[in-house]
């Protein structure tokens, strides 16, 4: 077995391992929010592990410049979408995504 095979084979295994992590985080985790954060990792290290799984085993080829466009639209969208979808529920589950004079967030401080 080839270093390249064996290279190839560790980030698939690394791809694998973070996205049934982040799926069995969303089932253990309850609150809405919580649950949003555990799917940036599959959208950041799950999709940059397949990336370079390719780039290792095709080369600089066509699947290696569709895989590098895939990975740069989900990290792209990976944000917006998270941030439409919170303010979403914030905004179904208090009537607007501004907080309440009786709500405390602490802020970077730790106010």
């Amino acid at each position: 077995m080839k270093a390249a095979d064996i290279a190839v084979a560790t980030l698939l295994g690394i791809m694998v391992a973070t996205s049934f992590i982040s799926c069995w985080a969303l089932v253990l985790f309850r609150d809405k929010f919580q649950r949003m954060h555990y799917l940036s990792v599959v959208t950041t290290v799950s999709t940059l592990s397949l990336l370079i799984a390719v780039v290792i085993k095709e080369g600089w080829g066509q699947a290696t410049l569709k895989t590098i466009l895939t990975f740069l639209v989900l990290i792209l969208i990976n944000a917006v979408v998270t941030h439409a979808t919170a303010r979403a529920a914030r905004i179904r589950e208090y009537g607007s995504w501004t907080p309440t004079p009786d709500e405390h967030i602490p802020g970077p401080k730790g106010e």
